[in-house]
């Protein structure tokens, strides 16, 4: 019994140790920049330079989930975390609605952060910590069109 009680107390703080240790998640919320509605399972992206910030950027991490049905898609960062993290959307279609492209992790951590919309009035201001909401929208047909009619 006394064994069970050590091996149970060994293994509590042993997970304790891991959880504190572990780096956050970067969570990204992807929002339709007409409606404001959840834009779901589409594939976004991150990238941020691998490897120690005091050295010279040598590999670039490149990291892509899609978003579940309340559009979001959780990243884990490492340790320590990344100053910056570049986003992009990699789903066929879809326009990014979001300036800049390139976010300071410690503000989304801190606050989290909303990128201002570029394609419509859609806003919000609700944000969690860790959070960071970016806008986008669907091509229509008509933009399709018009992106066709500019190739040739």
């Amino acid at each position: 019994m006394r064994l069970q009680k050590c091996i149970c107390a060994t293994l509590f703080l042993l997970l304790g140790a891991a959880v504190a240790g572990a780096a956050d998640d970067l969570t990204i919320v992807l929002l339709d920049s007409r409606t404001g509605h959840a834009l779901h399972r589409k594939l976004v992206c991150i990238a941020y330079p691998a490897g120690n910030p005091a050295e010279p950027v040598i590999q670039t991490v490149h990291e892509c989930h899609r978003t579940d049905s309340g559009g979001s898609a959780a990243f884990r960062l490492p340790e320590p975390a990344p100053e910056k993290v570049d986003v992009l959307l990699a789903s066929d279609g879809l326009v990014p609605c979001f300036s800049p492209r390139s976010f300071v992790v410690a503000d989304a951590m801190k606050m989290g952060v909303v990128a201002t919309n570029t394609c419509g009035d859609t806003t919000t201001d609700t944000t969690q910590t860790g959070e960071l909401v970016l806008y986008g929208h669907q091509k229509s047909l008509w933009e399709a069109l018009n992106d066709w009619h500019d190739e040739f």
